[in-house]
C-alpha cells in the first residue's frame, strides 16, 4: 500500500490525540460532566476508528484481533452524540431528556448484528483477517453484520449529515434569540461550536465520495481514513487550545443585564408572541455565573422560608420575580440549573415539605385532603397527590400510615 508507513503514523497520531482528548472530557472536566462526557464519547468513536484504522494498515491488527470491529457500532455514537452536545451546552442541560434514548438505538441494534462475530474466538477473527487484507480495499468493502456491503457506510452518512444539520440549526435558532449586544461573553465558546459543527458537517462526505468515485480501492481507503483521522486531530486540538472548554467550561453560555433582557422580550413578544417551547428554549438558554447563582439562592431561599409565598393559589414565577427583584428568565435559569427542576416542581416542592412538616399537628389532623392541598397553597387536590407522590414516592395517605405507625 503507498504511503502506507506515512498515513500509519498519521493515524495513530490522531488516535493518541483523540484518546486523551476523550480521558480528559470523561475523567478530568467536572463542571459540566453531561455536556463533557457526550462530547468524550462522540471523540472516542472516531479515535477508536483511528486506531484500528492504523492496526490494520500496519496489519498489527493480528497482535490484537478482538479489537476488529469493535468500533463499527460507535460509528453510530458520534454524530447523535455531538447533536447532544451541542443541545446541552447551549441549554445547560445536566441529563438526557425523555426520549433522547432513541438516538441510540442505531447502536444498540448494530451492536446485536455484530454480537455473532464479536463473541467468536480470536482464531476465528485472525482467519478472517488474513482473507479480508489480501486486499486493501476489502476492508472498506467488508460486510458489516446483516447488511451488504456498504449499506451501513450510506446509513452513517446520512445519519451523521442530518445530525450535522440539526446542530446548525440549534446554533442559529440560539443566535437569533440572543441579541448581539449580549454575545461577547460567549463568543469563544459559540465560536468553537460552530467550527465543531462545520467539522462534524463534513466529517461524512468523504466516506461516500469514497464510495463514488471511480478511483482505485486503495487510494480510495486513503482518501477516506485519511479524512477521518484530519477531523480528529484538528477537533482534539483545537480543544487543547481551548482549556476553558477541554478541563471545565466555567464561563458557559450567559444571559444578558436584566434591565436589556425584559426590553428586548418586550419586543419580541409583542412581534410574536412566544409558544411554550420557545419559551422553555429560551429559559434554559439563560446561564448565569457562579457569584451571580449563589446571590440568587440566597436571595430566594431566604424569601422561600420568610415569606413563605408557595401558600399562595396561582402564584407564578412572576410573583417571585417581582417579590425578589430576580428577573423571570434568570430564576428560571437558576432553578433549572441549581435545582435540576422546573419552576411548579420548585414551588410544589416547598408546599409538600410545608404539609409533612405539620402533618402532626392535632388541628391538620382533622383536616381532609382537599382540606390540606388548600392550606398548603394547591389548586386542588388532584394536583397536591400528584406533587405529592412525584416528590416523595408514595400517596399523602401512604406516608399519613407511615407517620401513624412512628407515634
Amino acid at each position: 500500500m503507498p504511503y502506507a508507513e506515512l498515513l500509519t503514523v498519521f493515524m495513530f497520531l490522531s488516535a493518541f490525540v483523540g484518546l486523551l482528548v476523550s480521558v480528559i472530557l470523561a475523567f478530568v472536566n467536572t463542571v459540566q460532566r453531561h455536556a463533557s462526557r457526550l462530547l468524550s464519547v462522540s471523540l472516542f468513536g472516531v479515535a477508536l476508528f483511528a486506531l484500528t484504522s492504523a492496526l490494520l494498515i500496519n496489519h498489527a491488527i493480528f497482535l490484537v484481533p478482538h479489537l476488529f470491529r469493535v468500533n463499527m457500532p460507535l460509528h453510530y455514537l458520534v454524530a447523535p452524540c455531538a447533536y447532544l452536545y451541542v443541545r446541552a451546552v447551549l441549554y445547560q442541560e445536566v441529563r438526557f431528556r425523555r426520549f433522547d434514548w432513541l438516538f441510540f438505538v442505531p447502536f444498540g441494534l448494530h451492536t446485536l448484528e455484530l454480537l455473532p462475530f464479536l463473541l467468536h474466538s480470536a482464531a476465528y477473527k485472525y482467519h478472517y483477517l488474513q482473507l479480508l487484507l489480501v486486499d486493501v480495499a476489502g476492508v472498506t468493502k467488508q460486510q458489516e453484520g446483516l447488511l451488504p456491503a456498504y449499506y451501513h457506510p450510506v446509513l452513517k452518512f446520512g445519519l451523521g449529515t442530518a445530525y450535522g444539520l440539526m446542530q446548525g440549526r440549534l446554533l442559529w435558532r440560539f443566535g437569533r434569540r440572543t441579541p448581539a449586544a449580549h454575545r461577547p461573553e460567549n463568543e469563544s465558546l459559540l465560536r468553537w461550536l460552530r467550527v465543531f459543527t462545520f467539522l462534524n458537517l463534513l466529517l461524512y462526505p468523504p466516506v461516500l465520495l469514497a464510495m463514488l468515485l471511480p478511483l482505485d480501492g486503495t487510494y480510495v481507503t486513503i482518501f477516506a481514513v485519511g479524512a477521518l483521522g484530519s477531523y480528529l486531530l484538528v477537533a482534539s486540538t483545537l480543544l487543547f487550545f481551548q482549556p476553558q472548554i477541554l478541563y471545565g467550561m466555567r464561563n458557559p453560555v450567559t444571559a444578558a443585564p436584566a434591565a436589556v433582557e425584559v426590553a428586548d422580550e418586550a419586543a419580541a413578544a409583542a412581534i410574536e408572541p412566544p409558544t411554550a417551547d420557545k419559551k422553555e428554549d429560551l429559559a434554559r438558554a439563560y446561564s448565569l455565573s457562579d457569584e451571580r447563582k449563589q446571590a440568587y439562592r440566597a436571595r430566594l431561599e431566604a424569601h422561600m422560608q420568610e415569606q413563605q409565598p408557595f401558600l399562595c393559589k396561582g402564584y407564578g414565577i412572576k410573583d417571585l420575580g417581582a417579590e425578589t427583584g430576580i428577573p423571570p428568565h434568570h430564576l428560571s435559569a437558576l432553578i433549572n440549573q441549581e435545582y435540576a427542576m422546573n419552576f411548579s416542581d420548585f414551588l410544589n416542592r416547598y408546599r409538600v415539605e410545608y404539609v409533612k412538616a405539620r402533618l402532626g399537628r392535632p388541628e391538620w389532623r382533622q383536616l381532609t385532603l382537599e382540606g390540606l392541598a388548600l392550606e398548603a397553597g394547591f389548586s386542588n387536590r388532584t394536583t397536591f397527590f400528584r406533587a405529592f407522590t412525584k416528590l416523595t414516592g408514595c400517596t399523602p395517605s401512604e406516608y399519613l400510615a407511615q407517620v401513624a405507625s412512628s407515634h
